[in-house]
């Protein structure tokens, strides 16, 4: 118990650094673009109250990220199961570095909730290319669509999750094959932050407006026939600035406010707001640029 009681403090005291060191450098890309961190049709001033409460919240969702990590082996390890024959199914995509237990949560709540055919999926290693990241989304969901006999499916993204989804539609032979692509805090634009990792593979081609985003915004925001739905906060303490999440085309952009970026996957807001997603019919759904 007192080997474990150190672990747990070690991992309370590391994650709380990393914490608040992205939050002071995402105060100061606030303070130096001003423009960038605001976010259309919202007031855009924030409680410091409110705000030490969702840095807590915060620290304490990246602790159960690290803490749960080591479940990818059960989830990748799970044969894809077909629950209901036919019906869609909806496919977590998790974000940089992560793996396919940083969805359990959300997964788990879905299915409690009635959703029948829900699985995550897991890419590997961050550091190659997000071109072959891509491939590997794509892989899934053809592999999940193939179990469940299904004709399309939902994507639910994280993160990176979501540029990679949205260039497997485009390029990878996705396109017509996913109704929904829900992304929870995704850097559509990129983020600054990107400039504090090595510049290789997936994380140099998630810097602010780079060559690799820039070149998928041109073409097609939201590619492949599928509606697509982006949450996001302006309190996300990875994406700087705020208004890289915010997706043009067909999208429809949801602010949920005080919500970092780890701590939008434990969120019972950030899940009500995915279950309306879901239930909204595709051909209805509202228009939003």
């Amino acid at each position: 118990m007192a080997l474990l009681a150190t672990v747990l403090g070690i991992i309370l005291s590391v994650t709380a650094v990393q914490t608040l060191a992205f939050y002071l450098v995402w105060y100061f890309d606030r303070r130096n673009d001003p423009a960038g961190a605001e976010v259309p049709g919202e007031d855009n001033q924030l409680s410091v109250l409110r705000c030490l409460l969702a840095m807590v919240c915060e620290w304490l969702a990246i602790t159960v990220l690290v803490v749960t990590y080591p479940l990818r082996l059960l989830h990748d390890a799970s044969p894809v199961r077909t629950r209901v024959p036919g019906k869609n199914p909806i496919i977590f995509v998790h974000g940089y570095g992560g793996n396919s237990a940083n969805m359990a949560w959300m997964q788990w709540m879905l299915k409690r909730r009635g959703h029948a055919n829900v699985y995550a999926v897991s890419y590997t290693p961050p550091t190659i290319d997000a071109r072959k990241l891509a491939k590997q989304v794509s892989t899934h969901v053809e592999r999940i669509l193939a179990a469940t006999g299904a004709p399309q499916a939902t994507v639910v993204c994280h993160s990176m999750g979501g540029p990679l989804t949205r260039y497997a539609l485009e390029h990878l032979g996705l396109a017509g094959k996913i109704d929904k692509v829900i992304c929870l805090g995704s850097p559509h634009l990129g983020t600054r932050l990107s400039a504090m990792f090595e510049a290789r593979g997936a994380a140099f081609q998630m810097r602010y407006r780079s060559g690799f985003l820039s070149e998928l915004a041109s073409t097609a925001q939201t590619p492949g026939g599928a509606r697509f739905y982006s949450i996001y906060s302006n309190f996300d303490n990875f994406l700087m600035p705020a208004s890289t999440a915010v997706l043009g085309g067909n999208a429809t952009n949801i602010h949920v406010p005080y919500h970092g970026h780890c701590a939008l996957l434990y969120s019972p807001v950030v899940l009500d707001k995915v279950e309306q997603c879901l239930a909204e019919p595709v051909a209805h759904a509202e228009q939003a640029a």
